[in-house]
């Protein structure tokens, strides 16, 4: 992630499976994902820490809620037993020497968009101080509102950007957001149409610094990149638990092109 700091990538994507290295998204039930990726993703902040930024690099999470729970862990059940390892909310965040923040907190004007209709929707780029130096966005993936709300601050850097060419935009990292599903054919182009085509722009826009996904099946693979590296495809074999790279390419493949196109090619 340094690399892509020091560079002024603008906007960053992590995507890695949280339930582990060979696992794909949709293994562990959602709550347990996002309570794994906050874990992974606290370790990612340290080197905001170790640059000297955290205190003033933003950590958004999707609703109050949630932010909550990484600053301050979920207490035991009633009867005092915790839910399995997986489950449990930590309290991750409870060291963190940045501001913590949410996208939105749900209510019925936002989710209907009535705020919007009405002129009471206020941005997210509204509400970050100037003095922020860049912005980490956790597992925006829930809904459609999710990554708008993180598109919103991107719009307000840039809008800075070229209100006066002098300011430094701000990064932003988002961290997996599976922006795959918005990039892709995954929502199809009649559902939310409006706000769909800008987002599917905005996901585009993202520079892959850590990516793993992998592909299940019989003879399993695995599409990687870390920052400022190519994107590599490599098989999984079994036989030995090795890995070989059978393909290597400068800008991102797509996953459906990977499944459909350079796998077949590399039995």
């Amino acid at each position: 992630m340094q690399a892509a700091l020091d560079d002024g990538v603008p906007l960053m994507e992590i995507q890695f499976p949280p339930a582990g290295l060979e696992s794909v998204e949709g293994d562990a039930e959602g709550n347990a994902e996002n309570n794994l990726t906050v874990q992974h993703l606290r370790g990612i902040c340290t080197q905001f820490e170790r640059n000297k930024t955290a205190a003033t690099t933003r950590v958004f999470f999707p609703d109050p809620i949630e932010m909550f729970l990484a600053r301050t862990g979920a207490a035991p059940s009633p009867d005092g037993v915790r839910p399995p390892e997986p489950s449990q909310t930590r309290a991750m965040f409870a060291d963190y020497p940045g501001p913590l923040d949410y996208l939105e907190a749900p209510t019925i004007f936002s989710v209907s968009g009535l705020d919007k209709l009405l002129g009471k929707h206020v941005s997210v780029a509204e509400r970050v101080p100037s003095t922020d130096t860049a912005f980490v966005v956790a597992y925006p993936s829930a809904n459609v509102s999710e990554l708008g709300c993180t598109r919103e601050i991107y719009e307000g850097e840039r809008a800075l950007k070229k209100a006066n060419a002098s300011v430094k935009q701000r990064p932003v990292v988002v961290v997996n957001a599976e922006l795959e599903r918005t990039r892709s054919n995954y929502y199809p182009p009649f559902w939310n149409a409006g706000e769909m085509g800008p987002l599917r722009e905005f996901a585009r826009e993202f520079e892959g610094i850590y990516f793993i996904h992998n592909f299940k099946g019989s003879n399993p693979a695995v599409l990687f990149r870390c920052y400022p590296g190519p994107w590599q495809v490599l098989r999984r074999r079994r036989r030995d638990d090795s890995l070989e790279l059978v393909h290597t390419q400068a800008d991102y493949p797509g996953i459906q092109k990977v499944a459909l196109d350079i796998l077949p090619r590399h039995p």
